[in-house]
């Protein structure tokens, strides 16, 4: 009887029996298909979909130990998790389990059959929604223990062809009671033709200079002009040279000159905050005066400059004065979710100059990847900074938002300390300050796993003392928690070798910055769960010893941590809260850091925190601005499933949205809730008692920050952030005159008529502009609608070319004003971009 059973197991176990040709096989005869189904069957809680796996090949798949990676922003199955042995798909024969963060697996059951030409459908509930097609993520995998894993081939490509459409209203709106259905043409006709206004002239500048007096006549440069200046304002003077291709010399002749004068008397905005930053210009027909306190106000003259000419030699007469409304002016790029190589930073950095731009946070840490070389730690970037199919996370760490199984793929990379301090030169060239952000003390699975496989390379080497030395982790710590799909992702700041660390970070990359760049903010993020590490010996004695008695005061003492550290190393700190919920910290209680700036971006007024950003400045700290309803970079442009980006702050932030932004007065920005129901300051603010800013002082900028949860490709980062970011500039540099406008109704009419100047510039010369760069920008859909048997077409930005196709696209014409479509039942219409290289999604117009 034993040895029957024996041979049962045997044959069970060869049958079972996986090689490496048959992860070969499914990786290219699997065919997955993701559809889904309804997002309206549960309130806002979850919605449904299906996993559709069908085998194209010759040969069956059976069960075994192979196992199917995907990658999901969502919990799946999330009333029955955690699933520890996994949650049963009855209906495929298949179990899921959550690996960690946004990586899951498939796991055939012992009765899986998958036969060739044949299907198997996984029903799934996930938690929230999901109405966008670019939250599925590409490069689903294959594994089986000991074996070579393989990427999925039907998943493979950033098409997402296996996903399937949203067609209907259960899929693409997010819940019951959503607003927000994709445009069709003659909606986004109508919207264009409200916010533009007939008889606006295009703006000459962006952004918009305090003061500009052009008049009729032109100063031609021609090459028997020169540059002249001081030594002090050397690269400008070069950069003036080159643009114009004149000579630099050192004497200014009677005429024919371009000539950059210090004055210590410029303040034309009385703001002390950002007179350096100010230049007055005076063209005559033979002369060019450039008047400004410091460099940063000769290269901010030599942008206007370069702007005016618009690539050429011809300059109007008049005069200009100029100065920033807000001393900070930035942009964000998220590094560590998916990397970018320098050379994409520098297109960044250079699209800021143009538009005078100042500020840029380097957002290299996350879960999903640490992206900077610390020396003395290479745990850091040889295992952060890599994505590849080891769960043991011992050589990398495992993929994260469609990276695939191969190392060295998407999701991996870093900047080496020469990469990172060229990058600080460029940005130093173009005037533009560099924030590094390391994101603590949640996030930092990146970090909290490099550190582990450090711990384990010392143990095994017998050196206890190196091992500890930095580790983040208190492996007795049982706590349980889920953070961002986490559950390992935040560091223990109870330990000493935490605060080793943090420490040695710290100091690493203000080193990195010496004699380039001096090192002035350390953003850490103070991103954190609330609860974590109590329940682990090391916080339970460090409680213990200290008197802390709960999560908010551990919190805080991070907070001082951090404050004191940075002080230490006569640094300022910044990071995105600085409180308990919606209450600040009493600034007195962190009195070492000259400056604490707080990212202000929580504004979502329906759950009553809209007015943080105010609550912080009257607290004493400064305050940058960037409000996810309206300056989020990564949200769509449009409420559409096939538009790249999120939706969970404001449905869609188009340009107009971000231009018309009203840092001046929060409450101005009141205008629907995730529904899109109106919101009014009735709602928000009971018995009209909105709180006042009453230290306006302490605001003192907008940031623009882009995520890249769902943004894998240098192309996509450029759309999500461009055109819109020129909004941004505008705002964080002029100050419009309908900031200063009560009443709702003439404010909107104001802003379009500032708007339709500004798009009109967008299409007739800002948007080349960034072409010539190399910024693949967005390009806006059409609206279109039909009149008299004629096509009528818009776009948010007038002057840009709209085509049409009559013939099921197979052939495209320009749309005039004369363009008839009479007879035709479907006219599909196009944008296309300046240089005439791309083209928006085609929009389907039905006649």
């Amino acid at each position: 009887m034993l040895y029957e059973i024996i041979f049962l197991v045997a044959i069970a176990t060869s049958a079972f029996a996986i090689k490496q040709a048959d992860v070969d096989y499914i990786s290219t005869n699997l065919n997955v298909k993701y559809d889904v189904i309804n997002n309206l069957l549960n309130g806002k809680s979850t919605f449904v979909s299906k996993i559709t796996l069908e085998n194209t090949g010759g040969s069956d798949i059976k069960p075994g130990s192979w196992e199917l990676f995907f990658y999901s922003l969502h919990l799946i199955q999330p009333n029955s998790y955690p699933y520890k042995d996994g949650f049963l798909f009855s209906d495929c024969k298949m179990k899921v389990f959550h690996i960690n963060g946004n990586l899951f697996k498939l796991k055939p059951e012992n009765t899986f059959r998958l036969n060739t030409g044949g299907s198997v459908e996984c029903i799934v509930e996930a938690s929230d929604w999901q109405s966008i097609r670019f939250e599925s993520m590409p490069n689903w995998y294959v594994a089986a223990e000991g074996l070579i894993p393989r990427d999925i081939i039907s998943t493979q490509g950033e098409a997402l062809n296996f996903v399937g459409p949203f067609d209907t209203p259960e899929k693409y709106l997010r819940f019951p009671g959503d607003k927000f259905a994709p445009f069709t043409p003659e909606a986004r006709y109508s919207l264009n033709e409200a916010m533009t206004i007939p008889g606006m002239e295009e703006k000459r500048i962006i952004p918009t200079p305090v003061e500009m007096s052009l008049q009729r006549g032109t100063a031609n440069i021609d090459s028997t002009w020169v540059v002249v200046g001081s030594t002090k304002f050397s690269n400008e003077i070069s950069l003036l040279s080159n643009h114009f291709g004149v000579a630099v010399q050192d004497t200014k002749p009677g005429r024919k000159y371009i000539q950059i004068t210090e004055v210590n008397n410029l303040n034309i905005l009385n703001n002390t905050e950002t007179h350096d930053e100010a230049y007055r210009i005076e063209i005559s027909k033979f002369s060019i005066d450039i008047s400004v306190r410091t460099a940063t106000g000769a290269f901010y003259a030599y942008q206007t400059l370069r702007s005016l000419s618009n690539g050429g030699n011809e300059l109007p007469v008049g005069t200009i004065k100029d100065q920033p409304r807000f001393q900070y002016r930035g942009s964000m790029l998220d590094v560590a979710r998916n990397f970018f190589p320098k050379e994409e930073v520098y297109k960044l950095l250079d699209a800021m100059a143009m538009y005078k731009l100042n500020r840029f946070v380097f957002y290299l840490t996350e879960d999903e990847g640490w992206r900077l070389q610390i020396p003395g730690l290479p745990e850091l970037t040889d295992v952060g900074a890599q994505r590849c199919h080891d769960l043991t996370e011992n050589e990398c760490i495992i993929p994260q938002h469609g990276s695939g199984s191969a190392k060295g793929g998407l999701g991996s990379g870093f900047y080496t300390v020469n990469d990172y301090k060229d990058i600080l030169r460029y940005a130093n060239d173009r005037h533009i300050e560099i924030i590094p952000e390391i994101d603590m003390p949640g996030n930092m699975a990146a970090g909290i796993k490099a550190m582990e496989a450090r711990f384990r390379k010392y143990m095994q080497q017998g050196n206890k003392v190196a091992a500890e030395e930095y580790l983040l982790t208190d492996f007795a710590d049982t706590t349980q928690y889920l953070s961002t799909l986490s559950t390992d992702n935040s560091i223990n700041v109870c330990m000493d070798s935490t605060i080793a660390f943090i420490r040695y970070v710290i100091k690493a990359i203000k080193r990195m910055h010496e004699g380039i760049q001096p090192l002035k903010e350390y953003h850490f993020g103070a991103d954190e769960k609330r609860g974590l590490w109590k329940t682990g010996p090391e916080c339970q004695a460090f409680l213990q010893r200290t008197g802390i008695k709960d999560a908010d005061e551990l919190k805080k003492y991070f907070h001082h941590v951090m404050s004191n550290l940075t002080d230490h190393e006569g640094l300022n700190v910044a990071g995105w809260s600085w409180g308990d919920g919606v209450t600040p910290y009493d600034r007195t209680d962190f009195p070492q850091n000259r400056d604490i700036t707080v990212y202000s971006w929580e504004n979502i007024w329906e759950e009553g925190n809209g007015d943080k950003a105010y609550k912080l400045a009257n607290a004493g700290y400064k305050v940058v601005l960037s409000h996810a309803s309206h300056l989020y970079m990564e949200h769509q442009y449009e409420p559409d499933p096939e538009e790249r980006g999120s939706s969970w702050a404001s449905r869609y932030i188009d340009s107009r949205r971000t231009f018309g932004y009203a840092p001046k007065n929060i409450y101005y920005n009141v205008d629907k809730d995730e529904n899109g129901d109106p919101v009014t300051l009735e709602k928000i603010c009971p018995n009209g008692n909105c709180l006042q800013l009453e230290r306006p002082e302490n605001i003192i900028g907008l940031l623009g920050p882009v995520w890249t949860e769902e943004t894998r490709t240098a192309e996509q980062v450029h759309e999500m952030l461009f055109p819109r970011l020129i909004s941004l500039a505008e705002r964080a540099w002029h100050k419009a005159t309908w900031e200063e406008t009560d009443n709702t109704q003439e404010r909107i009419q104001q802003t379009n008529m500032e708007w339709t100047s500004f798009a009109k510039s967008m299409a007739i010369k800002e948007l080349g502009r960034l072409e010539k760069i190399g910024i693949q920008y967005r390009i806006p859909l059409p609206g279109a609608r039909t009149s008299m048997g004629k096509l009528e077409t818009n776009t948010i930005f007038p002057g840009l070319v709209v085509e049409y196709s009559t013939d099921d696209k197979q052939t495209w014409r320009t749309a005039t004003t004369d363009t008839s479509i009479v007879g035709r039942n479907n006219v599909y219409l196009r944008t296309r971009s300046v240089d005439g290289t791309r083209y928006s999604r085609v929009a389907l117009l039905k006649t």
